[in-house]
């Protein structure tokens, strides 16, 4: 019998078969009520109470109504239609029937229908508030209602699932979701959404990418570039899909930033690199210029101090006497701030240059990480500079970085004599070295500098004492593009090199040994650093080296936010085994188990996106994929004795065997090719 029925007199039933998310969605459905009405009715029996009934079916519906009279949106005494049973045992039955033979809507006729709302003039908002759905749940749906018919069908049909029709619907360009979708339906792994997405956008670049953020969105809009956002991803991710315009665009906009350079410097040359880096190898094409500072005028040396002073005073008095966000604090911070860019400014007046010769060098202008354009810290010249109003050299006079004398000082000696006095005289200097520490420290990180900055120059020093940069195992190798490769750049060109455009070695110590302790430290630290060489986490070999696990412990190193594992650089180079139990240890059996039949390529390509975080999985083991590691790269060992015995050591060079010989630096990941040395020996550990 059916009847109408205050909602203040209805109650759930304990009898109602729905036990688990009883208030998943009801917001959604409050708002569907709102906008549509009850469009079924519940179903109740009666109680002891007369006009009070308890809800056998449409639980969820009672609260959503609830929920609308809380909120205002219906009046206090709304009533609603109800069926009434009178046997507890068919009501329970019903509940049954309503809830387990409910069928879920296909998600094809779910994107049908909101395109036809859309089609009719409704906008996304008002449908989504209708529904009780955001408005880009309604835009997804759109979007997908709008996939090639091929990929459509088969999503109506129950064929891919609607994370597949995601993939397919990052780009609007049906043409190209038909290619891929013939391509990947006679794949193996064709139904596995990240393979699908990286084929739809192969050929794009990301918004967030270097080169797209230096062109602009704007202008790249204003040129004709195409955009496709992408709705099943993070809000606001996008697809520039016009790649040659995008480099058009750089390049032009990077010689226009070059010329206007050159122009305002006068600077012989700026080249531009449309990239986040200098190669290497241009920079040795050409001959490093270093230009002398020179020494502060008596004014700004006692400007100098004042500031400092200053400088001093006012961090003293915020450490222990002004409240933070005080106003006084603030305005202390304030004038450190300017005290900081008067202090910039005369020191870089002492480093200004000679506009002759500046006519003669010139620098690189380059796109940085952060999409901002960077001029190179360091300066160039095509041939070595000459300072057109430097004196002429006087016949026997002191000659360049020996600091030599005159030729004709006393009689000539003998070799053999040279060699004993010098031998003598290096008895005597080095006693007195070894007494002054001070002295010691700063011609140990003076002469490593000089190494550093002079390295292609060749220049004597007559010190056994170098901080020449490790070779690295693979010829050639190039990494410029990584985080760590940028970092060490731009540690480089931050070095103060003020002291090395001094003629001689002697002028270039003392100038040296006048810099604060920052800029010697800095030196020290990037002289040392070079001197590493490579090294892995791995139980026994050439490469295992516990001590640098140590340093990397003591220097609380996070491996994953500096190196991601690729198809390129690690999964497409080790068996199958190993990949799948990297799956294992991220996301358990079960994930492990969804991908056992892959295709080695494909697992490769599956791994390296889900370790990147663009995988579709769940939060927990997308956090825990965006953190994994290989054990090899961890800075996690325990500090070892050199296993190698010495017989094997003299072995080798008796016989003239490099000891690294079988070291495969092939980088193909093209085909199912393993590299048996690497993955016995290095990747056998890896869990």
């Amino acid at each position: 019998m059916m009847q109408s029925v205050k909602v203040k007199n209805l109650s759930l039933s304990k009898d109602n078969v729905r036990k688990s998310n009883r208030d998943a969605g009801i917001d959604t459905l409050a708002a569907n009520i709102a906008a549509q009405g009850l469009l079924q009715n519940l179903i109740v029996t009666p109680l002891k109470k007369a006009g009070h009934f308890t809800v056998k079916a449409g639980g969820r519906r009672l609260r959503a109504l609830q929920l609308l009279i809380d909120q205002g949106t219906l009046p206090v005494d709304h009533t609603v239609p109800v069926l009434v049973l009178s046997d507890d045992d068919n009501s329970i039955e019903a509940s049954l029937a309503e809830n387990f033979q409910r069928v879920p809507m296909n998600p094809a006729d779910e994107c049908t229908v909101f395109n036809f709302l859309i089609q009719k003039g409704t906008t996304a908002e008002d449908v989504a508030k209708r529904q009780g759905v955001t408005t880009r749940f309604v835009e997804q749906r759109v979007r997908l209602a709008e996939l090639a018919p091929p990929v459509f069908e088969a999503l109506a049909a129950g064929e891919i699932t609607l994370g597949v029709a995601q993939a397919y619907a990052v780009t609007t360009d049906v043409d190209r979701q038909t290619r891929v979708f013939a391509q990947m339906k006679t794949s193996y792994y064709g139904d596995n959404p990240d393979n699908i997405r990286r084929a739809i956008l192969n050929g794009t670049v990301k918004a967030n990418d270097a080169k797209a953020r230096f062109v602009g969105r704007e202008a790249y809009v204003a040129a004709g570039g195409r955009i496709e956002s992408d709705l099943f991803a993070t809000e606001g991710d996008e697809n520039w899909i016009d790649v040659d315009l995008i480099e058009t665009l750089a390049a032009s906009k990077l010689e226009a930033a070059a010329a206007e350079l050159g122009k305002s410097e006068g600077l012989a040359f700026v080249t531009p690199i449309a990239a986040t880096h200098v190669p290497y190898d241009l920079e040795r094409q050409l001959h490093e210029y270093h230009a002398p500072a020179r020494a502060l005028t008596e004014d700004e040396t006692a400007r100098v101090e004042v500031l400092s002073a200053e400088n001093d005073a006012l961090i003293d008095q915020l450490e222990q006497e002004l409240p933070d966000g005080s106003a006084e604090a603030e305005a202390a911070n304030a004038r450190i701030e300017a005290i900081e860019r008067e202090l910039e400014t005369i020191e870089d007046a002492r480093h200004e240059i000679d506009p002759a010769l500046k006519a003669q060098i010139g620098t690189f202008v380059y796109i940085g990480g952060d999409g901002e354009p960077r001029v190179h810290t360091r300066l160039f010249s095509e041939k070595p500079v000459v300072d057109p109003n430097a004196p002429p050299k006087e016949s026997g006079g002191a000659t360049g970085d020996g600091d030599a004398g005159d030729g004709e000082q006393g009689p000539k000696l003998s070799a053999t004599l040279v060699d004993e006095l010098a031998t003598q005289r290096r008895q005597i200097l080095a006693a007195h070295v070894a007494s002054d520490p001070g002295l010691a420290l700063d011609l140990t990180i003076f002469l490593m500098a000089q190494n550093v900055v002079f390295e292609q120059a060749h220049i004597p020093n007559h010190s056994t004492l170098k901080s020449s940069a490790a070779g690295f195992p693979i010829f050639g190798f190039r990494d410029e593009g990584s985080m760590a490769s940028q970092t060490i750049d731009d540690q480089r060109q931050k070095l103060d090199t003020s002291w090395a455009g001094l003629p001689t070695m002697t002028a270039r110590f003392d100038a040296f040994r006048a810099l604060d302790d920052e800029a010697r430290g800095a030196w020290v630290a990037y002289s040392i650093a070079r001197t590493l060489e490579p090294t892995l986490n791995v139980a026994e070999g050439y490469r295992s080296n516990g001590f640098h696990d140590h340093l990397g412990r003591l220097l609380d190193i996070q491996v994953e936010n500096w190196w991601r594992p690729t198809a390129e650089n690690f999964f497409g180079r080790v068996k199958k085994t190993v990949m799948l139990d990297a799956l294992e240890e991220i996301g358990g059996p079960i994930l492990r188990g969804r991908y056992k039949d892959a295709k080695k390529g494909d697992l490769a390509g599956t791994c390296a996106s889900l370790c990147n975080g663009q995988g579709i999985v769940e939060a927990e083991i997308r956090e825990k994929a965006t953190a994994w590691l290989p054990e090899a790269m961890r800075f996690e060992g325990i500090e070892k004795a050199a296993r190698t015995p010495l017989r094997s050591s003299f072995a080798d060079n008796e016989t003239g065997t490099d000891p690294d010989e079988d070291e495969d630096t092939d980088l193909d990941t093209g085909d199912d090719a393993v590299i048996d040395h690497e993955e016995e020996e290095i990747f056998s550990q890896v869990a």
